[in-house]
């Protein structure tokens, strides 16, 4: 049971990295994601296992391997710094992400794994831009995609993320 735990705990901190690209969200990490999508139950596990006594997460964790065990505790310490208000937004998330069909999981998937690949002030700059992005009407991202400034801002791999991206809002819920 434990160890079912854990796997739901780490897929649930791997699912939040994906998160903050994929809706936007200004803190964000690289990192992998887990093939199957983390439910409802997966994000509750992440906030339980944040309010653990140092002494209890230390036993939790000490049974996973050194590198991820690692990626955990720094996702953990990240999450525990969130204000209740984005704490509940990321469950929110986390079940959006959920209930997505299994093409457009992987849709975003690839657009999150081509993120991390670009260098950090990229990704800072791709940020700011998905953040615009997801505030305009589907008409102005639209204008905003297809206009020059946005053409010499962002190279053709940035562009196709950020369109991407738009895909993705364009999903339907």
């Amino acid at each position: 049971m434990t160890r079912r735990w854990l796997r739901v705990a780490v897929a649930a901190a791997g699912a939040w990295l994906a998160m903050q690209c994929v809706f936007a969200q200004p803190r964000r990490a690289p990192g992998g994601m887990r093939p199957s999508a983390p439910g409802p139950r997966a994000s509750r596990q992440l906030d339980r296992l944040s309010r653990m006594t140092p002494e209890q997460r230390r036993r939790v964790l000490e049974q996973l391997p050194p590198e991820r065990r690692r990626r955990v505790e720094e996702q953990l310490e990240r999450y525990s710094s969130l204000p209740p208000e984005e704490r509940r937004r990321l469950q929110e998330q986390l079940e959006r992400f959920r209930d997505l069909p299994p093409e457009q999981q992987e849709a975003a998937r690839r657009v999150f794994r081509q993120f991390s690949a670009l260098p950090e002030e990229r990704r800072q700059l791709l940020r700011a831009e998905f953040e615009l992005l997801r505030k305009l009407s589907p008409i102005e991202r639209e204008h905003r995609i297809n206009s020059d400034e946005f053409r010499n801002r962002y190279s053709q791999i940035e562009r196709r993320i950020l369109q991407g991206y738009v895909e993705l809002l364009r999903a339907p819920e």
